[in-house]
């Protein structure tokens, strides 16, 4: 092994913090006097309301200005999955962006130390492997405060970045604390007002908004889009059976079954009444009919209490798919369409998945 792979395998993370100041220096002041009155224009600007993603988009504007480079990356925590997720990219191809859709290395750096940081190629072997997949010779990386706590880091890459360039960005994030403390506390609220209270899913208004999303991403990335309606069977036979409190509880329990397992990166939403909808990104009919048929079958076998254990229901769900954009190019249509595939299978019989491409078959045979 050559002592440069040494030197990157040990490099402690601790000598790429870069030391910093509440202040300038006066000949920071006067050589990069352009840089501080874009953080002059920030903080002017921190009074604004925005949405999270609008806020750091505003923010990696602000950093373009300040220091020129070449990718970014931001990523920000997310209240429901305790989690880092990647919010805003910059000069990303949409393929690169799934590869650091997860994190990296950096957020913990970034989560520990709470200042910037610069890391140079050859510094460390990891972040030499994300500078390759930047196509990047070094990154500064900047920690973003909610309240003084680290909930996001900003990582920009470029050729090469200097501790005055950290400095300049670490007034800037001190700068956009407040505006990101309100935003973040907003779209926690935002989250609220979109989840079901009975079912603990994403409401029909979350579902509209996320769908237009993911036919958005599924565009330019060319890839299969899923919808599934699902509907209980003779919901309203139970319900005037045993109650509405009892159908309440039967609702809370479908709706667990329905959650358990699923991606990431699906939505699963109550579209109103005994009706669910699942948004599949990346899924073709074939693998949606799988999903499908999974959650038909555990809905089958699974044993529902109707308000005592000694009161067993057993239930069923019809199933309803439609695919962008083989089946449908537009929000409604596609809509339309996988409920026009749910109605046939209760039309048919119930307890079934039927494809909305099963459905034209069979018009053109008829």
């Amino acid at each position: 092994m050559t002592s440069d792979s040494q030197t990157a395998n040990s490099s402690s993370p601790e000598q790429f913090v870069v030391q910093v100041f509440s202040e300038f220096s006066r000949e920071t002041v006067q050589r990069r006097w352009h840089a501080i009155n874009v953080i002059v224009r920030m903080s002017m600007l921190a009074g604004l309301e925005l949405q999270l993603e609008p806020a750091l988009n505003l923010v990696c504007d602000m950093a373009s200005e300040i220091i020129p480079y070449e990718r970014g990356l931001v990523f920000f925590w997310d209240e429901e999955q305790q989690q880092m997720h990647l919010r805003v990219t910059r000069n990303l191809e949409a393929s690169d962006q799934e590869t650091f859709a997860r994190g990296n290395l950096l957020n913990l750096w970034t989560a520990k130390f709470q200042r910037p940081m610069i890391v140079p190629r050859g510094a460390h072997e990891q972040v030499d492997l994300l500078l390759d997949a930047v196509g990047a010779e070094s990154v500064l990386i900047l920690p973003l405060f909610v309240r003084t706590r680290v909930l996001g880091s900003m990582q920009l890459f470029g050729s090469s970045f200097s501790e005055e360039d950290a400095q300049l960005l670490w007034i800037l994030s001190l700068v956009v604390e407040n505006l990101l403390t309100r935003d973040f506390a907003n779209e926690a609220l935002i989250k609220f007002a979109f989840t079901d209270f009975l079912t603990g899913m994403k409401t029909r208004g979350y579902f509209e908004t996320q769908l237009e999303r993911e036919m958005k991403r599924a565009e330019r990335s060319r890839g299969p889009l899923a919808l599934v309606m699902i509907d209980i069977d003779h919901f309203k036979i139970l319900n005037d059976t045993h109650g509405h409190h009892v159908g309440d509880v039967l609702l809370r329990d479908v709706s667990s079954v329905l959650m358990k397992d699923m991606r990431q990166i699906d939505t699963v939403a109550r579209y109103g009444g005994e009706e669910f909808v699942l948004i599949l990104p990346e899924t073709n009919s074939v693998g949606a009919y799988r999903v499908a048929q999974r959650l038909r079958k555990a809905v089958e076998s699974a044993r529902f209490f109707a308000g005592s254990p000694s009161d067993v229901v057993k239930l069923t769900i019809s199933m309803g798919i439609a695919v962008f954009p083989q089946d449908a190019q537009f929000k409604r249509d596609l809509i339309e369409a996988a409920d026009a595939a749910l109605y046939e299978a209760k039309r048919s019989g119930r307890n079934r998945v039927v494809l909305c491409s099963d459905l034209d078959r069979k018009t053109e045979v008829s």
